[in-house]
């Protein structure tokens, strides 16, 4: 249950409160924090006279809105807010604090004031943390279109309600030290070094690398984005982040200490160390165009190490300078996805999981192996359709120089059958990627085939659809997987089709073959001529013959 403070305090409760804090509680609920613990906040709300016209409504609801922010802050934090709805609610168009605040400011037992005006917009909006000279935190600039009976709200209403809650919850973590710099600069950045392979920020892509691994910050007032339709679902759901809690419930608000360095950690394919690798860091800027700065170009030590000074020429907690990228390349070519590192992720290292150093670990992608072969002569060639609809094979060609996929005149399907000797990967090769590559030799009956009938279709089979011989019944022979239809763009006279969704059927026994029977999708286009696509066979010449181009690793 959420910690709650009530309404008004008298003498009586905060004696109470002095004892209570003496006493041992037992242990919580993670993610609680003991009452023993807890620092507290006098809140005074200064609203413009158009809020407050009705001031014992004003008294009746602020209250309401000071019990919710309690609700959040308690689930993780050890500040409270106290509010007296009779002295606590000052009518007042003019900000009352100065922003002439000088540090240190007090980090304990200061008064934080709301400042709220008038606007006619439809929605609230706004906000920042302001500093008095009193050491008093403000959350200033919040305009709102109205006060809310936070129990009496309508379906409208929810989300405006819950947009000023969230937007004082927001000032409050800056003005207790959290968040400076902004993690929403962070939503979407453009990777702009021109140095491949490039990667972007994208906080609306679920598997985005950078905040895939840090859900905790979607809740956060700091942060959040989504949309609730009920105050209990906001009070459900929304919930500082690691980084936040512990920076609000500490002694941050003179400053999160800086961040001077960082290690890179590169380890090998097997997980050991791995020295003489390339690596790359820039300064990426959190706001458009991104500019980015190469900072580090180093190789690693026999510890597979670089370390990285953050180069904090102007502070480390500001969008100019509060995000690094990585990137390790191997021999010249990249070895690893890029990696983005925030110094809220240093922040989260030291603040939150308590370590004296911030390490980012980057295991290197398996080098890959390609290896070519060509369609075998004596093995590949076309067949063609018993007839119309017979859906078996009756005449083949093995000897032809091209293959035929398309229709004759009595609307029987030819198909081709692409031979491949796939026997010389290795037993443990991970294959990656499957290629086929054919190339056009002409066409008969005009038009354009690709597209008259529909696309390509790729039958696989590891090893022989019957003998390993062309038989006219590989026509008809069941495959191991089917992957199309493709309509590839005609390239230098070379179409490329990527089986690799049918990678695991090839064949890596010894002597072992990879057949692919290759056709189009609709079996006829019923127009009673002869229209064919011819591709080049095995029996072309060496450089026009059919390729399959496997890419591997070996674990």
């Amino acid at each position: 249950m959420a910690f709650k403070f009530p309404h008004k305090f008298t003498l009586v409760a905060l004696i109470l409160a002095m004892f209570a804090a003496l006493i041992p509680s037992p242990a919580l609920a993670d993610g609680q924090v003991e009452t023993s613990s807890l620092k507290t906040h006098t809140i005074k709300f200064y609203l413009d006279p158009a809020l407050a016209a009705d001031l014992g409504f004003a008294k009746m609801v602020l209250p309401k809105y000071v019990d919710d922010m309690n609700a959040i802050l308690a689930k993780n934090t050890n500040r409270r807010l106290l509010f007296d709805a009779q002295t606590g609610i000052i009518v007042a168009e003019s900000q009352p604090h100065t922003d002439s605040a000088m540090p240190p400011l007090p980090t304990e037992d200061f008064e934080i004031w709301a400042h709220a005006v008038y606007t006619d917009q439809a929605v609230s909006y706004g906000g920042y943390a302001g500093m008095d000279a009193s050491g008093a935190g403000a959350l200033a600039g919040l305009r709102w279109t109205k006060l809310y009976d936070p129990d009496a709200l309508t379906s409208a209403d929810v989300w405006d309600y819950t947009t000023q809650l969230d937007h004082m919850l927001h000032e409050l973590a800056h003005v207790l030290g959290a968040g400076i710099g902004e993690y929403y600069s962070l939503m979407s950045v453009t990777d702009s070094t021109s140095v491949a392979p490039l990667m972007d920020i994208n906080i609306y892509n679920a598997n985005d690398p950078f905040w895939s691994d840090k859900p905790d910050f979607m809740r956060d007032p700091l942060l959040r984005f989504t949309e609730t339709t009920s105050r209990a679902q906001y009070l459900s759901t929304v919930q500082f982040s690691n980084l936040t809690a512990a920076v609000m419930s500490g002694s941050y608000r003179n400053g999160i200490p800086s961040f001077e360095q960082f290690t890179v950690q590169v380890l090998d394919e097997s997980g050991q160390p791995a020295s003489n690798v390339n690596v790359k860091v820039w300064n990426v800027e959190g706001f458009y165009p991104y500019a980015s700065q190469l900072l580090l170009d180093a190789a690693t030590d026999a510890n597979g190490q670089v370390t990285v000074a953050w180069g904090t020429s102007t502070g480390s907690h500001n969008a100019y300078n509060f995000l690094r990228l990585i990137k390790v390349y191997r021999d010249g070519n990249p070895a690893a996805e890029p990696r983005y590192v925030s110094i809220y992720d240093g922040d989260i290292a030291a603040l939150v999981n308590q370590s004296s150093a911030q390490v980012t670990t980057i295991k290197l992608a398996p080098q890959t192996q390609s290896a070519t072969f060509a369609s075998i002569a004596a093995k590949d060639g076309w067949t063609l359709e018993a007839g119309e609809n017979a859906n078996t094979g009756k005449t083949k060609d093995t000897a032809a120089s091209a293959l035929r996929l398309g229709d004759d005149a009595g609307r029987a399907q030819y198909r081709g059958i692409l031979s491949f000797d796939t026997s010389s990967l290795p037993d443990n090769a991970v294959i990656t990627k499957v290629m086929l590559q054919v190339k056009k030799q002409g066409v008969t009956g005009g038009g354009n085939p690709l597209n008259l009938f529909r696309g390509f279709l790729a039958d696989i089979r590891n090893g022989a659809f019957g003998a390993s011989s062309l038989e006219s019944a590989d026509w008809q022979s069941p495959a191991h997987k089917t992957v199309g239809p493709f309509t590839p763009a005609l390239v230098n006279g070379w179409y490329a089709l990527d089986l690799s969704a049918a990678a695991t059927q090839v064949n890596k026994a010894a002597g072992g073959l990879t057949q692919i029977r290759l056709r189009f999708k609709l079996d006829d286009n019923n127009n009673g001529a002869a229209n064919y696509l011819t591709l080049f066979s095995g029996n072309a010449a060496a450089a026009n013959r059919p390729q399959l181009i496997v890419e591997y690793y070996i674990p």
